[in-house]
């Protein structure tokens, strides 16, 4: 399987390896290892008082929800209101409106490891984060379309399931954004707002944030948050 074909079916994988199967991290001495070494302690790695170098908390209606679950899906969510209007959501059929808070998340702390390099034959951490992220050409999509019709020539079930993936990967909106560890993207959505995802070193992290109603406000206090965390291992 090419690498192209292994970019788009390997993101798959990624979304959902687990946090437990690091047993060969790829070999980093610096931001990454000092990530691990914080032990997935989420509300460590970032605090409110890191959130609000760079936001206002509305202190009377500020919660915080650090998940029970350790490793890569632990997380610490930290919600208070907001001045914006509710939002319509549908419940059962019927639209209500809900408050449309402010909110910061940071999630899914993990590391890639050398066999995920070996499996993707991909050369470093950069390009397996590429790989997940990385937008694709129309022309991309094409070719790797014609690669899958190759190799599922003789399973048209395997040729659905695969091209499914491959469509999915296309759908994909996630958008560079420089100077944020060695590599990052982010995405937008209305409702739920930023998603940044981070590469530094080896270890990779989300923050999901919604702190106005604006995406290129919202990204830059996601950028912000994100600097916070690779700050506790600065230096």
């Amino acid at each position: 399987m090419n690498n192209l074909l292994s970019l788009a079916l390997g993101a798959a994988v990624l979304f959902v390896a687990c946090a437990d199967k690091k047993e060969d991290l790829i070999q980093d001495d610096g931001i990454g290892a000092c990530l691990m070494a914080k032990n997935y302690k989420y509300e460590e790695l970032l605090t409110k008082s890191d959130i609000a170098k760079h936001v206002t908390i509305d202190e009377g209606a500020y919660k915080v929800d650090v998940s029970p679950t350790r490793g890569e899906y632990g997380s610490c969510s930290y919600e208070w209101h907001s001045n914006r209007p509710d939002i319509p959501m549908e419940l059962l059929g019927q639209v209500i409106s809900v408050p449309d808070k402010n909110r910061v998340t940071l999630k899914m702390l993990g590391f890639y490891t050398d066999g995920e390099l070996k499996l993707y034959s991909q050369a470093s951490a950069i390009d397996l984060f590429d790989q997940s992220y990385k937008k694709l050409s129309q022309q991309e999509y094409e070719e790797l379309l014609a690669n899958l019709a190759k190799e599922y020539a003789n399973d048209q079930a395997g040729f659905k399931q695969a091209k499914g993936f491959l469509d999915a990967r296309m759908e994909f909106t996630f958008e560079p954004v420089a100077n944020v560890g060695n590599r990052a993207y982010w995405s937008w959505d209305d409702e739920h707002g930023i998603k940044l995802v981070v590469l530094a070193g080896a270890a990779y992290f989300t923050i999901e944030s919604k702190t106005t109603g604006s995406a290129t406000t919202s990204l830059e206090h996601a950028v912000h948050f994100a600097k916070e965390v690779l700050a506790k291992c600065a230096g």
